[in-house]
């Protein structure tokens, strides 16, 4: 995963460097992968955390997991 050519953020900073206010990072993204961009439309940080709180309230209902 750390190949530069899959990479979407074309100059990726630390959240250090954002705070600061640095202008390093600031550039035009690249082009989707097209082998990786349905997954990437499908699996977000919103769904993720959807199916996380979805699995909680099952595993509560059963007690499985506890």
């Amino acid at each position: 995963m750390n190949n530069p050519d899959h990479d979407k953020t074309p100059v990726p900073e630390s959240s250090q460097e954002t705070q600061q206010g640095s202008k390093r990072g600031a550039g035009k993204l690249e082009t989707p992968d097209p082998a990786t961009e349905t997954v990437d439309k499908v699996i977000t940080p919103t769904s993720v955390k959807k199916m996380e709180k979805e699995t909680e309230e099952i595993r509560s209902k059963t007690g499985v997991g506890k």
